[in-house]
């Protein structure tokens, strides 16, 4: 049996986060990659996790250095290391489709995501069209020079919105494909009024759902907020720390890299864009590059070493939570290595870049028919599906009859009929017994984007499924799979999918590219 009915959505921009009624939630990864430790927080007291990466003179990461050889300071003050990890390069898995038919789109990567995550961030806020081509060209010719192996993801800044363009993957073709879908534009109106910040923010917040550490290379042409004559009214030194503060709990380093490359521009101006690139970095843990046309090298650079990394963690005696910031320095006893890891923190009760234990409590729910089911903790692990995007019209479509369920939409003037097929394990969601038969509750949305991550349109349905006794029990894993149909305009060129769980909050969420054409044939 299945039924289904609309629901509210409310899209929040420009974060793009999204919050479908009855269900907030943020997602993680169910199973934690090898290598990120997991470390435990004691009540009243505040762990601080460090990743220090260490190069020598020649620009090589060091391998082999004892917890002994670390010293670390919190407001000057020397803390005992609790915890030491060294991070030794270790492989990244490919994550490669391997006979996914046309138009099938999963989120099954993150259960297999390495111990480090790279993010490409194409910031054109205040790049250039011809600095735009030579980033094109040069980020074109790494991708065909690397081999498949190492999975990135490519963001793009465009105007006040930072929105993903292809997810991670190891798949040379399809990061090539997302870069030239990105890049060249015209630049963004106003931009002399959009914030970093809010850009460094945004990316937080999508990278939140993902454990372990996370380089950005940012990739831009400089802050906008020197577009203005009285840049120093505007900056917000406070406003800074806070970001650092929340890349810090989410372990992002930020490696800025000044798409311009060596230019012949210079003056303050650029001395100030350069100097912020340097503090972005340092705070973070990253590395700032500019003055340089080896946009290749510094990329290959980043990549292959940013994988040896130490993790140290202390808790500093008799914390006081009063939302002031503290310093951390980290020092060797041995010369002539370079640091980078975070430079601080606020003392504000949060978390900090420690990662929550992985076990779970377990909660009682008492549901509309008088039952009661233990629910474990599941808000923060994804529903992991699978969700097949082609237009109504194409040939390889084949509507089946057998399916639980078709949640169906009204034919629009103008717009370009598709159909998404959900295919998703019965056992992530919520079961409860009515009479007799079980039965889950779950929400389905769709948000449609234009090319500038625009949220154009929203479908959103809430869904409810019987399921067969004798099937579950036999396999409690079997899969539901339904048909959505929805119309798309032509200018439609991403969409973000979201399958929640009505009951416990558990959320798994999907963007797809796309390319909406009036003709009924989709890219």
């Amino acid at each position: 049996m299945f039924s289904r009915s609309p629901l509210a959505v409310l899209i929040l921009t420009p974060l793009l986060s999204v919050s479908f009624l009855t269900a907030q939630a943020q997602s993680q990864p169910q199973n934690q990659p090898a290598g990120n430790q997991t470390f435990t927080i004691q009540a009243n007291s505040r762990v601080v996790l460090t990743d220090v990466t260490v190069i020598d003179r020649e620009g090589n990461p060091v391998h082999g250095l004892p917890a002994s050889a670390f010293r670390i300071f919190d407001n000057n003050q020397p803390q005992a290391t609790a915890t030491f990890e060294e991070h030794a390069g270790i492989p990244a898995p490919t994550l490669m489709p391997t006979g996914v038919p046309t138009g099938v789109y999963s989120n099954d990567y993150l259960l297999h995501l390495p111990p480090v995550l790279n993010v490409i961030l194409v910031d054109i806020a205040n790049l250039q069209i011809t600095d735009q081509m030579y980033l094109y060209y040069e980020l074109t010719t790494f991708f065909k020079k690397q081999p498949d192996g190492q999975p990135l993801a490519i963001y793009l800044r465009a105007g006040n919105g930072c929105f993903l363009v292809q997810n991670f993957t190891s798949d040379r073709a399809l990061l090539l494909a997302a870069l030239h879908k990105a890049i060249p534009r015209f630049l963004p109106t106003g931009r002399e009024y959009l914030s970093d910040i809010d850009t460094l923010h945004q990316i937080a917040v999508y990278l939140s759902q993902l454990p372990g550490r996370k380089n950005i290379l940012w990739f831009s042409g400089g802050s906008t907020l020197y577009l203005r004559e009285n840049a120093d009214v505007y900056e917000d030194p406070a406003a800074w720390r806070g970001l650092y503060d929340e890349l810090e709990q989410e372990r992002i380093a930020v490696y800025p890299i000044d798409a311009r490359g060596l230019t012949t521009r210079s003056g303050p101006n650029m001395w100030a864009q350069h100097a912020m690139m340097n503090e972005a970095a340092k705070a973070t843990g990253g590395q700032a590059f500019y003055d340089n046309n080896g946009l290749i090298e510094m990329t290959s650079h980043i990549l292959s070493s940013d994988g040896s990394f130490y993790t140290l963690t202390y808790s500093p005696p008799d914390l006081h939570f009063d939302n002031k910031w503290h310093k951390v320095r980290v020092t060797l006893n041995e010369e002539g290595y370079e640091l980078s890891y975070r430079r601080g923190y606020f003392a504000d009760g949060s978390r900090g870049g420690a990662e929550q234990p992985e076990k779970t409590r377990a909660r009682t729910r008492l549901l509309p028919n008088g039952e009661k089911v233990e629910l474990p903790e599941l808000s923060s692990m994804p529903i992991i599906f699978q969700a097949r995007v082609m237009p109504a019209s194409d040939p390889v479509w084949v509507p089946d009859p057998k399916l639980a369920g078709t949640i169906p939409a009204s034919p629009k003037k103008g717009s370009v009929p598709y159909s998404i097929r959900y295919s998703l394990p019965a056992d992530v969601l919520t079961q409860q017994t009515i009479d007799g038969k079980p039965e889950v509750i779950f929400g389905v949305g769709v948000i449609a984007l234009n090319r500038d991550g625009r949220a154009i349109e929203t479908h959103a349905s809430r869904v409810t499924m019987r399921l067969n006794n004798d099937e579950v029990r036999a396999n409690p894993g079997v899969q539901l799979t339904f048909d959505q149909r929805l119309n798309l305009k032509k200018d439609d060129e991403y969409l973000y999918l979201a399958v929640w769980d009505m009951t416990n909050g558990r959320l798994g969420t999907l963007q797809v590219p796309l390319k909406a054409s009036v003709a009924g044939h989709g890219n």
